[in-house]
């Protein structure tokens, strides 16, 4: 009885080990749809010191009831288990987890752009706050997952899911103190961190802390925009670049050809091209516009809520802007003549950053909406209710 109690006690042992690891770190795709993943994930992570100590006890104690012949003929089988354990244990503690298989940015440099060194067809998340612009790599963002920084002396949270393919901008402080923040790992097919002041978990899409003490709360969206490093240093000509740490040029180099279909992981990146769309909120809704369809039309205007939009993509093909069309209290209307863009009304044009350039309108601006570019897939998860733009209407025009 006891060798039988003991063996099953044992083979517990590395089992609650790779439970707890596989629950949020290389979780098998098809439980990654699962809503109760994270419930799970969140239990092993806080229970599995627990899990260890009375295990091991049970373990002591039933080795000690055992006569000596007993303790001789587990002794093998005893030995394997327990370093079938250890290497469990090493594997999702010191290597297969999210801060050390993507380790943190701890010395960020920013340059100018007479210094910069970044490829300017590279994708950058831009973020502006009080007059000071920076530029994040997105293949730096994407294999760090998260970059703590401070911008107008303000701290700030840069993401990026690679699952989602998506950034988000959140402002680090909680109650007024600044936190940092590590990687656990990916749930329900989006990164999760955790807090350093509370150990709350929260999730990238959402900036919502999903579990721990903090649950509930939601992290200030901050505004950002994606596109090219040289579309955004055309519109912010005084941006800080964050600059390429050495030490992760060749993971860099990787996550850019993820970004680019290059290359491919297991899993969510089994796809040649997964379907990308323009994500919008306003007013309490929200709606995808197809990427490629956009990139063919070059220009949507759209209504939302209460919010008339202008989608237009960039002319290189790489990057989208989206507009309050409101103008000095009128609803603009535009249309590309020879790729210019031109509002009907006076035939003023306008550049692409959402500035007049020439005309009566000159030197008008219209107001960024907050847009994200990620997977169709990602978008639907996080808003069931979305509808989509119906590109159509643009082939009837």
């Amino acid at each position: 009885m006891n060798i039988a109690l003991f063996s099953v006690v044992l083979a517990a042992l590395p089992l609650a080990e790779l439970l707890k690891g596989l629950s949020a770190n290389g979780t098998p795709p098809v439980l990654q749809k699962f809503r109760w993943q994270l419930n799970f994930a969140y239990l092993m992570w806080k229970s599995i010191v627990p899990i260890r100590i009375v295990l091991a006890a049970t373990l002591l104690f039933l080795l000690w009831r055992m006569s000596p012949p007993e303790r001789e003929s587990v002794a093998i089988g005893g030995t394997l288990l327990a370093a079938l354990w250890g290497g469990i244990y090493w594997l999702f503690n010191h290597f297969w987890i999210g801060k050390h298989k993507f380790l943190p940015l701890t010395n960020p440099v920013f340059t100018y752009a007479a210094d910069n060194k970044v490829d300017l067809a590279m994708q950058v998340i831009g973020v502006e706050r009080d007059g000071e612009h920076k530029a994040y790599p997105v293949c730096m963002t994407f294999y760090h997952h998260q970059i703590s920084d401070t911008i107008a002396n303000h701290p700030i949270l840069v993401t990026y899911c690679g699952m989602c393919r998506s950034g988000r901008v959140y402002d680090a402080s909680l109650d007024g103190r600044e936190v940092r923040w590590s990687l656990v790992g990916a749930i329900t097919f989006n990164a999760i961190f955790r807090d350093q002041l509370t150990g709350s978990w929260w999730r990238q899409e959402t900036g919502e802390a999903v579990k721990g003490p903090l649950a509930g709360r939601v992290l200030a969206d901050l505004p950002m925009e994606q596109m090219t490093l040289a579309n955004w240093l055309a519109k912010h000509p005084d941006s800080k670049v964050l600059q390429y740490d050495p030490k992760f040029q060749q993971r860099y180099n990787f996550f850019h050809s993820l970004l680019s279909y290059e290359a491919s992981l297991p899993g969510w990146h089994m796809q040649d091209t997964p379907p990308l769309v323009i994500g919008l909120e306003c007013d309490g809704q929200s709606r995808a516009y197809d990427w490629n369809e956009l990139k063919k039309h070059q220009m949507v205007m759209d209504r939302l809520g209460n919010t008339d939009l202008l989608l237009l993509c960039s002319s290189d093909g790489t990057s989208a802007f989206v507009y309050d069309r409101t103008c000095d209290g009128e609803t603009l209307e535009f249309e590309l003549r020879d790729k210019v863009l031109v509002d009907t009304a006076t035939r003023s044009t306008w550049s692409q950053f959402g500035l007049c350039t020439d005309g009566p309108r000159k030197g008008a601006k219209l107001v960024t909406v907050q847009s994200y570019q990620q997977f169709l897939r990602a978008w639907v998860s996080f808003h069931a209710n979305t509808t989509f733009y119906n590109f159509d209407i643009v082939r009837n025009q």
